[in-house]
């Protein structure tokens, strides 16, 4: 799946000190609504009147087994209910691949990967970031791409990894070189049968 995260991530990189509100609900919904939906497959079970069902002649004790047992049926429906929607509900956490190209002028190339590597170095030693590789276009001098793994979605991205305060100085000096406008891609993994690593890179 990929995500267009650019008005978002790149409105945020450019006043990268301003914390991002929470995404985890669609624009419009209604809380109400979604945790009703949520609760929809829970099963209903309504209690047996074992008074009308049961001969009159039935002694108490017979009738309180048969309460208890309908009480036992009960919990058990319920617990299998809520384990279901437990599963319906839990997010998918291969996490997402970003990538990102920029554009700028050959002549601030050798300027712009001296401001990039120290922060290149402190996103590498995230425990949740497991892949980060930069390339040059062999085409369009100047036109710099890199590819990050996360471990975690693009929301926790969002909310916790972009905001951290070494981006803002590194931000700062660099986007005044851009030529063009940084375009930022997210994507899902389609999972392990369509992925392969020999081992790591150098520096990776």
């Amino acid at each position: 799946m990929a995500l267009n995260i650019k008005s978002s991530m790149l409105k945020h990189w450019r006043n990268s000190s301003t914390p991002l509100s929470r995404r985890g609900s669609k624009k419009g919904e209604n809380p109400e609504n979604k945790s009703e939906k949520g609760q929809s497959n829970h099963i209903v079970v309504t209690p047996i009147n074992t008074e009308a069902e049961s001969p009159k002649s039935s002694s108490p004790a017979a009738a309180a087994a048969a309460e208890a047992t309908n009480i036992e049926i009960q919990e058990e429906q319920m617990h299998d209910s809520a384990a279901t929607v437990g599963k319906m509900t839990t997010p998918s956490s291969k996490g997402f691949s970003l990538h990102v190209t920029v554009h700028i002028a050959p002549e601030n190339v050798e300027k712009f990967l001296a401001s990039f590597k120290p922060v290149f170095d402190v996103v590498t030693a995230e425990p949740e970031c497991l892949f980060f590789e930069v390339y040059k276009s062999a085409e369009e001098p100047g036109k710099l791409s890199w590819v990050e793994n996360w471990s975690k979605d693009v929301q926790w991205f969002l909310e916790h990894q972009i905001t951290k305060p070494y981006y803002k100085e590194y931000l700062e000096f660099t986007e005044p070189m851009f030529i063009k406008p940084r375009e930022a891609r997210a994507l899902e993994p389609l999972g392990p049968e369509f992925s392969m690593n020999k081992g790591n890179k150098s520096g990776v």
